[in-house]
């Protein structure tokens, strides 16, 4: 059980409901739908973040999968597995994404790309050989985005761990995918 109370849908924001409407009635936003002085730019980030089309929907479900395993986030690791099946992610490679150590049977560059979300998420930092690595494969643009798309999955699994909210049962994650 949560241990900080969820939001009811009809008491959010006007933009939060519409948020909520738009993605899905979670337990996620109507957590977050508590602290409406914030809400707004978070749920603005994570549209953007959701529809981008700098990564296709199995890259950003792979980083998404990948910090949720390496955060032991149950909720997340629940909502991003159906998502991710969605995009295209066989079970064998969400069940990959849950290694302890270096992620395999991944082709580049996701390879290059989970080995360095792996680095920077049980490091806190990457190697100038990592970083070289990705700018390898992602120009600048797309590296700045994955590591926006990082923080908010890794600082999200962060506040879900804390307050030990519940798994949606039913309700789903809406994507463009």
């Amino acid at each position: 059980m949560s241990r900080i109370p969820l939001t009811p849908v009809e008491s959010a924001s006007p933009a939060a409901r519409d948020f909520i409407g738009r993605r899905g009635e979670l337990n996620v936003f109507r957590l977050l739908a508590g602290a409406p002085q914030v809400f707004d730019g978070w749920s603005a980030m994570v549209d953007a973040q959701l529809d981008s089309r700098t990564f296709g929907p199995r890259l950003r479900e792979l980083v998404v999968l990948r910090v949720a395993h390496l955060q032991h986030c149950a909720y997340q690791i629940a909502q991003h597995t159906y998502v991710g099946r969605r995009a295209g992610i066989s079970e064998a490679e969400i069940s990959a994404l849950s290694a302890e150590g270096p992620v395999s049977g991944f082709a580049e560059p996701e390879s290059t790309v989970l080995d360095f979300v792996s680095e920077l998420c049980t490091t806190g930092t990457v190697t100038q050989e990592a970083f070289a690595a990705a700018e390898g494969v992602l120009d600048a643009t797309e590296l700045s985005e994955l590591l926006l798309l990082v923080s908010l999955y890794y600082g999200l699994a962060l506040v879900l761990n804390a307050v030990d909210l519940d798994i949606d049962h039913d309700a789903r994650l809406e994507t463009s995918s």
